[in-house]
């Protein structure tokens, strides 16, 4: 569409495709920022909806929609540029001033690249009056101050972050990610403001008489950069290349996969067992609340649940079965038989609650029983239960339920494996006074 492109479609697609596709991940999946990284989603907004104006397969669709058709395009093109320029200076502000008093600050300069805009606007009338796909395609003086005010804020604002870096304070950011930002954006505006540079000397010396064919050569090349934006794509895509690593943590965040949902999802058979029995530690929220809380904060929740429906639950423990007690002793190494009882009669209270969906049939201890640490449940959770389980069908047979910690006390006899034979144990009951079976207090 313009009238100096040089590359193939294809690279030039590829490259705009590539900034939008990082800017929409950033913009629909990073929410939970700062206002740094606010205006940072600000900036690639503004860059890659001028990115794909820039594209000429879409600014031809877009031209018919427009009035005064691709002139039109060319100016906004350029306008929203000027406005992502405008959030890099935000950005600079924000650092130097704070968040509140950068505020009155960002609104000048919002302000002055609208009045940019609307002079471009006024600079390219005769372009669209003659039908011209561009102002570059009319140059004149016209396009000279066009690209003066093009290039006036990549200018300024690598300057004032050359400043801020002088003084020592370009560089107090929060995150690594906000640094590199601001080091891209330094080097964006120096590669920025060589090329205007060099216009302007290519006009000082034509307009003093030394102009010669390198100068007049070096003024066109310029000026086909700029009216083709060829070389900003590329420097911006350069630039959208520092936000992969957060555009691809927020994909994994979405999908699940990072370290706080994966450890979610580990504690959810014990969360989901002891919620079922006090179900009123579970605060429900909206569903659109819930879609937005980050995978720190549910792993947070979740792990709050758990210690406090656990709490509930261990106040209506009881004693274990025989039968269950006495599979502990049978298969169960001895440093982990406590440990292992005290998790069985949690599940087992749990399970009654449950049953009785969430009401106990009689009062809760005063005191509830010792609670085991997140570690120990989450280990011991699920070998618990089939433990239990095995006892519940009255098996003498070890069933592949736990890890190998548990089965140095066990010997396989044939098919089958059976308690290895442990020592006797002292009795406290010389008499025989106990109940067969029953456990005596030590």
């Amino acid at each position: 569409m313009w009238p100096h492109d040089h590359l193939p479609a294809g690279i030039t697609i590829s490259a705009t495709v590539f900034i939008v596709v990082i800017t929409l991940i950033r913009l629909a999946l990073t929410l939970h920022t700062s206002v740094f990284g606010r205006m940072i989603n600000t900036l690639l907004g503004f860059d890659a909806a001028a990115a794909l104006l820039r594209e000429p397969i879409f600014a031809r669709q877009v031209a018919k929609f427009v009035p005064g058709g691709l002139p039109s395009v060319f100016d906004t093109w350029h306008w929203l540029t000027v406005t992502a320029w405008a959030c890099g200076l935000g950005m600079a502000l924000l650092h130097e001033n704070g968040p509140v008093r950068y505020r009155s600050q960002f609104k000048i300069v919002i302000g002055i690249s609208a009045a940019i805009g609307l002079a471009f606007l006024f600079l390219s009338a005769p372009a669209r009056n003659q039908g011209m796909t561009s102002i570059a395609e009319y140059g004149g003086w016209r396009y000279g101050i066009y690209i003066g005010l093009y290039s006036a804020l990549p200018v300024i604002v690598s300057g004032y972050y050359y400043i801020l870096k002088v003084r020592g304070t370009v560089w107090r950011t929060t995150t690594l990610w906000e640094r590199i930002t601001v080091a891209a954006l330094v080097c964006f505006g120096v590669a920025s403001s060589l090329p205007v540079c060099m216009m302007a000397v290519s006009v000082a010396l034509d307009a003093v008489g030394a102009g010669n064919a390198f100068t007049r050569n070096t003024y066109n090349l310029v000026a086909d950069g700029f009216a083709s934006g060829e070389p900003g794509l590329f420097v911006f895509a350069a630039l959208v290349t520092v936000y992969v690593p957060s555009a691809v943590q927020a994909v994994v965040q979405q999908l699940r996969l990072d370290r706080e949902s994966r450890a979610a999802r580990r504690m959810y058979p014990l969360w989901r067992d002891l919620t079922s029995a006090a179900p009123q530690v579970v605060f429900q929220l909206k569903r659109a609340d819930n879609w937005n809380v980050s995978p720190q904060e549910r792993l947070h929740r979740r792990r709050m649940e758990i210690h406090d429906a656990a709490e509930i639950v261990a106040r209506y423990v009881l004693p274990l079965p025989n039968a269950i007690d006495d599979l502990i002793e049978a298969t169960v190494d001895e440093d982990d038989q406590e440990e292992l009882r005290m998790v069985a009669e949690l599940f087992l209270a749990a399970k009654r609650l449950t049953d009785a969906g969430g009401e106990p049939a009689g009062e809760p201890a005063a005191r509830g029983a010792d609670v085991p640490d997140e570690q120990t449940l989450l280990r011991l959770w699920q070998p618990t239960k089939a433990l239990i389980h095995t006892a519940g069908h009255g098996s003498d047979r070890r069933t592949p339920i736990s890890a190998r910690r548990f089965t140095s006390g066990m010997v396989k006899s044939g098919a089958i494996t059976v308690p290895a034979p442990k020592p006797a144990r002292k009795s406290n009951d010389p008499a025989g006074l106990a109940e067969p079976g029953n456990r005596l207090a030590v």
